[in-house]
């Protein structure tokens, strides 16, 4: 590990040069705690020491208590969902400061800032690499030694009261059933870390496919092995795991339909109704266990105050270690498939996008052959011709390259929409019952209470709001809508032409059939 004196990164990079880097933040944590422990004249003790305010469901706002004057510490806090999350703490609760682990400033260094986060008392581990196809390394350096790092931080803090580390629910997409427990991973964590120290970035990704095992990609692997790092390590504090799902857009906070990214299904469903993916592999009828950013935030904040209320009655048993409670968010209950989903969006879409290559129009095919050949047709075909045009034209190339991008990106999606999954979901489902009526109108996350067709009203237009920044007056919208009008007209005669024109090839291949049968016979 290289140890300087110059300002460094509070966790690492995706750069692997940040790895090594970023490691002698924690080295100091004890250090600075002695520094600040002297200087603010603040006790060692755990959550006892505490004034335990709101964790009994006998107050009439237990959660609203449970946050009030708290200073908590968010992770990630500039995604998507660590928006969210600070936008509802600010908003909802009477909190007393908000500290978001980030880049060391340019007059003052990570070291000086650490010492403000000794006081902390409620930690969010929201950060993470989401990208499927993210290098080993890179998965490793922020999935499993950030969160290292995070936790090697909270255990220095002196008034905790509760650590939420946020995973995903498909960090055991290798089972059938997953229970609400953390199951062990085929290589031990601490190999995984001692890896990426000892190879290079090269020799990490040849040794890929061995490291993540059954799992589809480097990130549930890696998610996998930081819930294992969190369960061994944390098994003393009040700490927990949350489990969100595939997590879309808001449905009313603070907005309906902000988002900042086009990850997973939103991408395609966006290509979708920009004309330009027409053929989806995957499975109509599966579960597409997904949840609007607001509903996963607000069960996050209910399961910081349930962490804390499980470790006060469980503070004074003499066995020691117990197993941390984990939330699987999801639901039996109006929990919609793939094929919904589009057809809602496409339902739901009234504002079209700029530049659109055609009209909203897809089919899920679950058979790869006859995906294949059917994307050959729709999105191979027209994207060398677009090219052509383009060559013709004096314009750049790009579509081919970018259905190249797009079939990679069906493909490793194919992995989540061909398979069906059961969850365990009681810790869910019980917190969700202990809240006061109250509390659930401000911390609203059953997602049983979800309107979905209302939801989607709102979905492919926030995207274009809040993520192309497409702010178009009511003349360019009326000027899209006539233009998609055209194009959706056209696309229904071609398709009529096309089913017209196959019905016929059929008959007369019959015909033909019929006719040389009886010469056969003969």
């Amino acid at each position: 590990m290289q140890n300087s004196s110059a300002p460094r990164k509070a966790f690492s990079s995706t750069s692997s040069s940040g790895r090594s880097s970023s490691a002698s933040v924690v080295s100091n944590a004890a250090e600075l705690f002695e520094t600040c422990t002297m200087s603010n004249g603040i006790r060692t003790n755990s959550l006892a020491a505490t004034a335990a305010v709101g964790l009994d469901c006998g107050s009439g706002m237990p959660v609203t208590d449970f946050y009030r004057d708290a200073t908590v510490l968010i992770t990630g806090g500039t995604g998507f969902v660590g928006k969210v999350l600070t936008e509802k703490l600010l908003r909802a609760f009477g909190l007393r400061k908000i500290y978001m682990l980030i880049r060391s400033k340019d007059n003052m260094s990570v070291q000086e800032r650490l010492r403000s986060f000794f006081n902390e008392s409620i930690v969010f581990n929201v950060v993470a690499s989401v990208k499927f196809n993210e290098k080993l390394s890179d998965a490793i350096d922020i999935n499993v030694l950030g969160t290292k790092k995070i936790l090697d931080l909270a255990m220095e803090m002196q008034q905790l009261k509760s650590f939420v580390h946020i995973s995903t629910l498909y960090c055991n997409c290798n089972r059938k059933f997953i229970k609400e427990q953390v199951y062990e991973n085929e290589i031990g964590y601490e190999k995984i870390m001692q890896i990426s120290r000892t190879f290079d970035d090269d020799t990490l990704e040849k040794l890929r496919h061995c490291l993540i095992g059954q799992m589809p990609n480097t990130y549930t692997m890696t998610k996998k092995c930081a819930e294992n790092l969190v369960n061994h390590r944390a098994f003393h504090m009040p700490a927990g795991i949350f489990r969100p799902p595939i997590v879309m857009s808001t449905y009313k906070d603070p907005f309906p339909g902000w988002t900042d990214n086009l990850y997973g299904p939103s991408g395609l469903c966006t290509w979708s109704a920009r004309g330009l993916v027409r053929c989806i592999y995957g499975t109509a009828n599966c579960k597409a266990n997904m949840v609007p950013a607001d509903y996963v935030v607000n069960a996050m904040i209910a399961s910081a105050w349930d962490i804390a209320r499980r470790y006060e009655q469980h503070e004074n048993q003499l066995d020691g270690k117990s197993e941390l409670p984990v939330y699987n968010y999801v639901s039996d209950v109006n929990n919609i498939t793939w094929g919904q989903y589009m057809r809602l969006a496409r339902q739901g879409f009234h504002e079209p996008f700029d530049k659109a290559l055609w009209c909203f129009s897809y089919v899920i095919i679950p058979s790869k052959p006859l995906h294949c050949a059917i994307a050959f047709f729709l999105h191979n075909i027209p994207a060398y011709i677009l090219d052509l045009i383009a060559m013709a034209t004096g314009q750049k190339r790009i579509y081919v390259k970018a259905y190249q991008k797009i079939s990679r990106i069906i493909d490793m999606m194919a992995w989540f929409g061909l398979k069906e999954w059961k969850f365990a979901h009681r810790n869910i489902d019980e917190l969700s019952e202990r809240l006061p009526v109250g509390e659930r109108a401000k911390l609203q996350f059953n997602i049983a209470t979800i309107n979905w067709s209302e939801y989607f009203r709102s979905y492919l237009s926030g995207i274009r709001r809040y993520f192309f920044k497409d702010n178009a007056n009511d003349n360019k919208l009326q000027q899209r809508k006539t233009i998609y009008r055209r194009m959706l007209v056209l696309h229904t005669l071609l398709k009529t032409t096309f089913g017209l024109s196959l019905i016929m090839c059929i008959v007369r291949l019959y015909l033909r059939i019929f006719q040389i049968m009886p010469k056969i016979m003969l």
